[in-house]
């Protein structure tokens, strides 16, 4: 209980990666056919890579080894519970270290050591201060006199204005009553993947159990 009343003044950072996946190592031997126009008629060359790329399957998982190694070595040890989380405990200072891939947020009870360990991120990694928390995830950060407001308004509105229903009424039943659903009635979507795209959005929008919440 102490402890969470402690975190409720404690500062929120964010910092932002540049080309989060480029700063990785390979560890396996990984090989492409050059664009074209690189190559003359006739010839058969591949490329080897010697640093990570966007798209390779091995970017994400070697991007995250490399930034806990450059943290650990920071004196933060890594969360059992949650794996992209990191802390470093000395004496009465504890700072917290939070990353998804590319966005980190930072917290602790020492401006002095949080501004530090932000010298130590840039000068390992080409990393971006974006000041105090606004956004992560696509969720609303404020703070307020009880605490930490986490909202998914701006989300929210920003879903219904792709989809064109920014200025529409709300419905307590938002579909036709006694609607019966077949497959071979309606027309066949020409492109789903906008379909597909909202369906996610609306998922990923249901994460909170409500649109906002004070921690």
């Amino acid at each position: 209980m102490k402890l969470s009343l402690q975190l409720l003044s404690w500062p929120l950072f964010q910092m932002d990666v540049n080309n989060a996946f480029l700063h990785d190592d390979l560890h396996e031997e990984v090989y492409m056919t050059p664009s074209p126009g690189l190559c003359q008629q006739g010839e058969k060359i591949v490329c080897r890579f010697h640093m990570s790329l966007y798209g390779l399957k091995q970017a994400p998982r070697n991007w995250f080894s490399k930034f806990s190694e450059a943290i650990k070595t920071a004196g933060f040890s890594q969360s059992h519970s949650d794996h992209s989380l990191f802390v470093q405990e000395k004496g009465s200072t504890l700072t917290m270290v939070l990353i998804y891939v590319d966005d980190i947020i930072i917290t602790g009870n020492n401006d002095k050591v949080i501004q530090g360990l932000k010298l130590f991120l840039q000068q390992q990694f080409h990393i971006k201060d974006l000041g105090k928390l606004n956004y992560f995830l696509d969720l609303e950060v404020v703070r307020s006199k009880v605490g930490i407001v986490i909202s998914q308004r701006k989300y929210t509105l920003e879903i219904l204005d792709d989809v064109g229903f920014l200025g529409a009424k709300p419905v307590d039943f938002p579909m036709e009553h006694n609607l019966k659903l077949t497959n071979d009635q309606g027309e066949i979507l020409n492109d789903a993947s906008h379909y597909r795209r909202l369906v996610g959005r609306l998922i990923y929008l249901q994460l909170l159990d409500q649109t906002s919440c004070i921690l």
